[in-house]
């Protein structure tokens, strides 16, 4: 495997599992600072683009950032103001983003079959564990939104254990047999 290529999905999967402990377990405070962040990013966008409105430049382009930096403020006061509306559609965006990954996985699993290590079933169950946890991610809707946070978190790990277990056997997979 290309040392580059090795070196980022480690780090990623490091920082997956890393990110998942902290959603598991300071979840409030992480929904909070989340939430918050992405409203100040937003609207800190909409700023911008009234500014490149305000600088000038041809009519056309100009009628766009102005709407699009006010689109963007009002959306961003929106977040930081109702941060609930965000939440709500964290499940089912995570939930999408972890099932498309467990099928990238799934299809690791089935290379390293391909390949012949012996031991591919273990990554087919991770990536169909963390199949399941998108899909209850998608289909049910939680109570709380803590416990939705730290179910959150656990994706997170099983993802970032998955993509480690997956890079290591594929790493000595590439390596010369000595």
């Amino acid at each position: 495997m290309v040392k580059g290529i090795r070196n980022s999905l480690l780090t990623t999967a490091i920082l997956y599992v890393a990110l998942g402990v902290v959603l598991m377990l300071f979840p409030d405070k992480a929904l909070k600072l989340g939430c918050g962040l992405i409203g100040l990013v937003t609207l800190g966008y909409g700023v911008v683009r009234i500014v490149s409105y305000m600088r000038g430049g041809s009519a056309q382009s100009q009628r766009f950032q102005l709407f699009a930096g006010v689109a963007l403020g009002v959306v961003g006061v929106f977040l930081l103001v109702c941060p609930q509306f965000l939440v709500s559609l964290i499940p089912m965006a995570l939930g999408v983003y972890i099932l498309v990954d467990s099928i990238a996985d799934i299809k690791q699993a089935l290379d390293l079959k391909a390949l012949g290590f012996t031991r591919w079933w273990v990554s087919l169950l991770a990536a169909l564990l963390l199949g399941g946890f998108g899909i209850v991610m998608i289909l049910q809707p939680f109570s709380l939104v803590s416990h939705l946070v730290m179910f959150i978190g656990v994706g997170f790990v099983l993802d970032g254990v998955s993509t480690l277990a997956n890079t290591i056997a594929a790493d000595r997979a590439s390596s010369p047999k000595q």
